[in-house]
């Protein structure tokens, strides 16, 4: 295990660029043509809307079992490389689910058995996820496989924690209200939904949610504080982040990111997600 994130697999391994990314995941698509699961490679709303049916999978299993976040965004990221390699049309989506849920509670320390992981997934699904927990089991030799066994992950919420801090003493005029610090980390918990994990270092992504909180969403935060306060904060929060060092060109892009996924919840389609893979794990028997 590596100290850090720089020195981590996650960065040395499962670090890409967007155009990486992009090859990535056309091959994949290319698997799901050739075997005719899809009838137009450029259909990016049932991958979108997909990667967002995931993402809402894992968050209600997490829950069920009341698991930590830290391990919850673990199972996500553990998903979200596996579809990088696979596709979801080669597995059983719901088994894998909860393989990446129950391997990230033993990787986060907070381990669940096998046989709680298997019947909380099937009281969600039953239709899909066996009784036996030793297909959990099978599902999990292939999850590390594929995920070349590089299992520690490095998330933003700390980095939040640690910049939150840091705009502290810097400036006593940064301290964030507890809303904003809440309202940071709820987006970083909506960035699992999509691949910043898989292209960008942690403190980006928690920067790129700090921004948009102080910068972008907090008119209703402000009703009850002067324009004069919160134009001080807004001025000392960009100072400090024009001279923290940080690659804003990647901050930008993160920002964008999580702006496009919120315009792609608005035509979320959960029921098409529900169809697609209920037709592909019945007619696979």
């Amino acid at each position: 295990m590596s100290a850090n994130y720089w020195s981590s697999t996650q960065r040395h391994q499962w670090q890409y660029t967007r155009t990486e990314l992009h090859e990535e995941h056309m091959k994949v698509r290319q698997w799901d043509y050739d075997e005719g699961k899809i009838a137009n490679l450029d259909d990016d709303t049932l991958y979108d809307n997909m990667r967002l049916y995931f993402h809402s999978l894992v968050r209600l299993l997490g829950r069920q079992l009341n698991v930590r976040q830290r391990a919850i965004g673990t199972a996500e990221v553990y998903l979200t490389r596996f579809f990088t390699r696979i596709s979801f049309f080669e597995v059983n989506a719901y088994a894998m689910v909860a393989t990446c849920v129950y391997v990230a509670c033993k990787t986060e320390e907070c381990p669940q058995h096998i046989r709680t992981i298997t019947n909380e997934a099937r009281s969600l699904w039953p239709e899909y996820v066996s009784p036996d927990p030793t297909k959990i089991a099978e599902c999990e030799f292939y999850l590390i496989e594929e995920l070349d066994s590089y299992l520690i992950v490095y998330h933003p919420y700390r980095s939040l924690i640690q910049l939150t801090e840091s705009l502290t003493i810097a400036n006593s005029q940064l301290t964030l209200l507890s809303e904003e610090i809440q309202s940071a980390w709820s987006m970083i918990n909506d960035s699992y939904a999509t691949d910043m994990l898989l292209l960008y270092p942690p403190h980006i992504i928690a920067m790129a949610c700090l921004y948009i909180t102080l910068v972008l969403r907090t008119p209703l935060m402000r009703q009850s504080r002067s324009y004069e306060s919160v134009k001080a904060k807004f001025d000392q929060f960009v100072f400090f982040l024009g001279n923290s060092g940080i690659d804003l060109e990647s901050v930008i892009d993160a920002i964008q990111e999580l702006i496009s996924l919120y315009v792609r919840w608005e035509s979320y389609d959960e029921s098409r997600c529900k169809l697609i893979l209920s037709k592909h794990i019945l007619s696979s028997g």
